[in-house]
């Protein structure tokens, strides 16, 4: 959201009065359990509750009609990492610093970097208040090595995978210690042989989170020791390889026979190109629908939980995305390459029984950096003064529209170590793409009007370099940039030192199409914000 600099400096003058008081009996009484679901991959209009034609969501569409449903929510990147960092912070990206994980490929000399990252994490403000903390997720950027993790009690990785799975992890290492390479090489072919499933990274992942999950949220309830609980779960399940197990794997699309089975998306001999067939095109959709509906169901099962440990009426659940998905809307597949409409339109559902109205459509573009200062007010907490978000739950009560403005940020390294950078403007009206390579150069814009009939979006127009609108976008940017810059002096710079990617973790990333690039750090931090090129060279 776009803040004029009297209005930021009234949000600092309220924060510090809302920690002068902390400790009064009305924020510490009654405090809500909180349960946050980042489910990864899911695109907004996949779901029914959404507008699809298809009953994708039946768990996700009960849930709306007993909570709150943002229906313009965007993320802040189109991938995991920065996304994450965000939510978990209620910072945009060039706020909190963490745009690209070339920062953990490339190191200076010593071989460690201190990251240019912000913030604090909602744990550590829940931790701090006096909240048992609790995160599982299932996807390597969420692990500690990319800086998320501080202020969870327990902090655990699910669903891995290969040599990395724990069932097996004790013979690979030791594999790898051998002297002769044939000798490691049977017994990695002897683990594949008696454990394939491990090795299928189309192995769904979710069951896993959610059971141990729902293992610590049973374990709490059983010690009952008056705490209040923030429980954070990641489920990857809607990712590609679009896999579903049966019988979702056929629910929308069982009379297909031709090739697509889901696998193999971003391969070099992937049958799934912006030229494949129509129909194959469709089954792919349907592919990623049947996912979207096992997830849906995972989640069901988390808030039939709530049921049966007698919590739901005490606890504020949120449940979002990190990032959309494409399929060649604008000529692209998967995610992380663009930052159109399906890549960042987002859910973003909210649901506190007795505290929340029911039904409710907020109106208006909103944000997943919506989410941490929503939490934190539900519990009685200043929201983060660095934080452009507002209080989605106040929002909700009033029944107004919101009227704010929202950025989305994408560092892309398509040739070489200087990326080019990509900005998504979300205002009321309009929806502006920027596109820039060294920074100095000028920004190529597009506008998407969003006004049309039912909110329809239009087409992208290339604004002529120099025309009023052209020019009025750049006004816009300059505004969220000096705004930026003001937040990020006021988030507190964090000091972990992040070690380098090593085999192991480039193999996990490669598995699922992510290549990793081999860009070249300038080895300074310029003071750059992340969409005018961070830590990259190109002055």
């Amino acid at each position: 959201m776009l803040f004029t600099r009297h209005r930021l400096s009234m949000r600092l003058s309220f924060a510090l009065c809302a920690l002068s008081c902390f400790g009064c009996s009305e924020l510490q009484s009654a405090r809500p359990n909180v349960i946050l679901i980042s489910l990864d991959t899911l695109r907004a209009d996949r779901l029914s509750c959404y507008g699809h034609d298809r009953e994708t969501s039946p768990r996700l569409d009960a849930f709306a009609r007993e909570g709150v449903l943002c229906e313009e929510a965007v993320s802040t990147s189109s991938w995991t990492l920065p996304s994450h960092w965000s939510m978990l912070t209620g910072l945009p990206v060039s706020v909190h610093g963490v745009c690209d994980e070339q920062l953990w490929n490339r190191r200076p000399a010593e071989g460690e970097l201190a990251l240019p990252s912000r913030g604090r994490f909602l744990a550590e403000e829940l931790s701090d208040a006096g909240y048992d903390t609790a995160g599982f997720y299932s996807w390597i950027y969420l692990e500690e090595k990319f800086g998320l993790g501080p202020g969870f009690d327990t902090y655990e990785r699910l669903g891995l995978f290969g040599y990395e799975h724990p069932s097996i992890k004790a013979q690979a290492d030791a594999a790898r210690l051998l002297e002769d390479p044939a000798e490691q090489a049977a017994v990695g072919r002897a683990l594949q042989a008696e454990h394939p499933e491990l090795f299928d990274i189309g192995r769904p992942t979710a069951p896993e989170v959610v059971d141990r999950s729902l293992e610590w949220l049973r374990a709490e309830v059983a010690e009952d020791d008056g705490q209040p609980l923030f429980l954070f779960m990641h489920l990857f399940d809607a990712h590609d390889p679009y896999t579903p197990p049966a019988p979702f794997n056929e629910r929308f699309d069982a009379e297909y026979e031709g090739p697509i089975d889901g696998r193999e998306i971003t391969g070099e001999k992937s049958l799934v190109h912006k030229d494949m067939p129509e129909r194959d095109l469709e089954h792919l959709l349907a592919l990623y629908d049947d996912g979207v509906s096992w997830v849906d169901s995972e989640v069901g099962r988390v808030l039939d939980a709530l049921d049966d440990l007698g919590l739901a009426e005490d606890t504020l659940v949120i449940i979002t995305s990190d990032h959309g998905e494409e399929f060649f809307e604008h000529g692209r597949k998967t995610h992380r390459k663009q930052l159109h409409r399906e890549s960042v339109h987002v859910p973003l559902i909210m649901r506190w029984p007795g505290s929340l109205p029911e039904g409710v459509r907020i109106k208006g573009t909103t944000g997943i950096v919506d989410i941490a200062p929503t939490i934190l007010s539900a519990v009685g907490l200043p929201a983060p003064a660095a934080s452009p978000g507002v209080d989605l739950i106040q929002l909700a009560r009033d029944g107004e529209r919101s009227e704010g403005s929202y950025l989305t940020e994408l560092l892309l390294f398509e040739a070489g170590p200087v990326p080019t950078r990509r900005v998504g403007l979300h205002t009321a009206n309009k929806h502006y793409l920027f596109r820039g390579h060294q920074s100095g150069d000028p920004w190529t814009v597009h506008a998407i009007d969003l006004s049309g009939e039912g909110g329809r979006a239009g087409d992208p127009v290339l604004l002529v370099g120099g025309s009023s609108d052209y020019q009025a976008a750049l006004s816009l940017l300059d505004e969220v940039r000096a705004e930026y810059s003001e937040r990020r002096a006021l988030a507190q710079p964090r000091s972990e030192l992040m070690e380098a990617l090593d085999a192991s973790d480039r193999a996990q990333l490669d598995a699922f199409g992510y290549t990793g690039g081999d860009a070249a750090l300038s080895g300074v931090d310029a003071g750059r914000l992340c969409f005018d090129g961070c830590v990259w060279p190109g002055d």
